[in-house]
Parts: structure tokens; C-alpha cells; sequence
């Protein structure tokens, strides 16, 4: 049994009230129930805690105690850190055992670790290594000569093709399609061409993919995406791109061919990026940004084509003006008018 001081002690938090209480999962805010912890991470979440059914709140050190009088409360620096662990706690994760599948098809000519689990009607072709405690769910394909490092996770009806590098740790979900062919083609002056595309993908440790998201391999050298790089559902990175470590690339962005995007950049969802071009460390993109040339670090852009973000609030400030003055200047030119008459 799990008691309000395990978790206190798990997230390193003060605790302020009963410890003993049994606490056995979690909840949101207005449909916790006795038993559960609840986590106020946003000021907007004070007007519920009155009505809140928690057997425990916790709350960051900014939050005032006034608002929790005869509650438990677990007070941290950071309540969302805080959920990762406490979630952890109650987490009950779907693993297949250790193992190939009956099912399973396994080249003769691939190696996988005794701990990795590999499901029903998975496909791993020749030369393809499965490091230790990876787990290759049921459909997916893994193609010739890839290589999937310890602790990654790949999901169902994923395809990885050939000449791919998987680093450790890395969780790729759903019908996510690593390392098809990049959009190369050429015009002979009859049809588009295809350029081959000889190159691979390197997906180094600790990053995620989310679902429905394409990952083209190179014309030539590598698509790169870096370690801890977090990529959202639905996302389009072409060949030849790299992207740095610890960015966060969120839904629907699609990034052209030869882009570099560097460090700790964060593209909100359905940001474009133009080919070529160069996004500095630590840049903030907004959403549907259009990117279309290089960007200095540490910038934060908006708009299409991007401009700084106090320029695209400005903008967007005159756009909604612009009815009024639209019907100031035809009463100017009505007064105009009449003046000339007059005249």
C-alpha cells in the first residue's frame, strides 16, 4: 500500500497534513476522488479546489497555503517534475515477455538480445540488430541493416527501413515510417526523374516520435535527429535535415529538405520550414510559422514570413484596425469628392 508519506518522500516534498492516508492512483483536479492525489499546476485550477474530492493536493512553493485550509498538501519546487514520478508510481505498463514470437519473422542473418521482445508478425530483415530489452511490437518492419539500441521501444505497425541507426532508450510510436525515400526528383525535360537516395537516418538516445510521423532518409550522408529530441503526431522531417538535441517539434510541423535546426528549438505546431535554411540554438517558432531563411539563435519569431514576435503582435494589431480605417478612408474620399463638386 502506497501512503501520502511514500509520495512525499518519492517527489522530495514537504509534507503538510496526514501521512498515513492510502493513496492508489491519481486524478485531475475535479474528479479526484478519496484515495487520489491531485497536482495544481496552473493558477486557473484554484477556483475548484473548494469542490476538489482529493485525498491530496500537491502544489508548487509559489502557491499560497491559504487556498488549501483543512487539505493535505504535498508543497515542491515543481509539481509537474513532481506528476512525472508520482505517475510513475501507479503507471501499470503493457510489456511482452522476453522473447521472438512464434509468429515473428527473424532473418537468420539479424541478431537480437535474449531480453528483447519481439511480437506476432514482426518482420526484421538480415544484418538488423536488436540491442538488449528492446521491445518490437506486433507489424512492425524493421529493414536490413538497422540497428536498435538498448531500452528502445518501437510500436505497432511501425516501418523502419534499411541503413537506419536507433540509439538507446527510443520510443517511436504507431505507423511512424523511418527512413523512406527522401522527395528527390529532377525534371529530364519529360517526366520528374527520381533521384536515388542513398543516404541513412541516425536517431540518437532518448528521443520520441510520436504517431504518423515520416523521418526521410538521406540522398546522401544521414538525416540526423539528436539525442533527447522530443517529436510530436503527424510530423514531416525530409531528407538530408538535421535536427539538434533537446528540441521539441510539435504536431504538423513539416521541415524541407537540408534544413539544420539546432538545440533546444521549439517549433510550435504546424511551423514550415524552408529548405536550406538554419535555425539557431534556442529558438521559439509560434504556430503555423512560415520559417523561410536562416535564424539567429535565441530568437523568438512569428508570422509567415517569420519576423521577430513583437513585430508579428504589432501586425496583428493593425490587421484588426484595418476595417475602421478602411471606412475612415472612404468618408475621406466621399468628403474629397464633394469638395471637387463644390469647387
Amino acid at each position: 500500500m502506497t501512503t501520502l508519506r511514500d509520495i512525499a518522500a518519492a517527489i522530495q516534498g514537504n509534507l503538510i497534513g496526514d501521512g498515513d492516508i492510502p493513496i492508489h492512483g491519481i486524478a485531475g483536479i475535479q474528479t479526484a476522488t478519496e484515495g487520489q492525489v491531485s497536482f495544481v499546476t496552473h493558477r486557473s485550477y484554484l477556483k475548484h479546489i473548494p469542490d476538489c474530492r482529493a485525498s491530496a493536493l500537491i502544489i508548487g512553493k509559489k502557491t499560497s497555503l491559504d487556498e488549501f485550509k483543512g487539505k493535505n498538501v504535498i508543497v515542491v519546487d515543481n509539481p509537474e517534475l513532481a506528476y512525472i514520478t508520482v505517475a510513475g508510481m501507479f503507471l501499470e505498463e503493457v510489456s511482452m515477455p522476453a522473447g521472438i514470437d512464434p509468429l515473428a519473422f527473424v532473418s537468420p542473418e539479424a541478431t537480437v538480445d535474449r531480453s528483447a521482445s519481439v511480437g506476432p508478425f514482426a518482420c526484421i530483415e538480415r544484418n538488423s540488430r536488436i540491442g538488449a530489452n528492446v521491445t518490437v511490437y506486433p507489424f512492425s518492419y524493421i529493414g536490413p541493416n538497422v540497428a536498435i539500441g538498448e531500452g528502445s521501444v518501437i510500436y505497432p505497425h511501425v516501418t523502419i527501413y534499411r541503413d537506419t541507426t536507433i540509439g538507446k532508450n527510443v520510443i517511436i510510436h504507431a505507423n511512424t515510417v523511418i527512413a523512406g525515400d527522401g522527395f528527390g526528383y529532377t525534371w529530364d525535360g519529360s517526366k520528374h526523374a527520381k533521384i536515388p537516395q542513398l543516404g541513412s537516418v541516425i536517431i540518437e538516445d532518448d528521443v520520441e516520435i510520436g504517431a504518423n510521423t515520416a523521418i526521410d532518409r538521406a540522398s546522401l550522408e544521414k538525416t540526423l535527429i539528436g539525442k533527447g529530441t522530443k517529436i510530436d503526431n503527424l510530423v514531416q522531417v525530409a531528407h538530408n535535415v538535421t535536427i539538434g538535441q533537446n528540441s521539441i517539434i510539435v504536431s504538423q510541423v513539416g521541415i524541407a529538405g537540408s534544413a539544420h535546426i539546432g538545440n533546444n528549438v521549439v517549433l510550435a505546431g504546424q511551423a514550415g520550414v524552408r529548405d536550406h535554411v538554419t535555425v539557431g540554438d534556442q529558438v521559439m517558432a509560434g504556430g503555423q510559422t512560415g520559417i523561410t531563411r536562416d535564424v539567429p539563435p535565441g530568437s523568438l519569431i512569428w508570422g509567415t514570413p517569420h519576423m521577430p514576435h513583437k513585430e508579428w503582435m504589432k501586425l496583428q494589431l493593425y490587421i484588426r484596425k484595418l476595417p475602421a480605417l478602411f471606412e475612415k478612408i472612404k468618408e475621406m474620399e466621399k468628403k474629397l469628392l464633394l469638395e471637387d463638386k463644390d469647387g
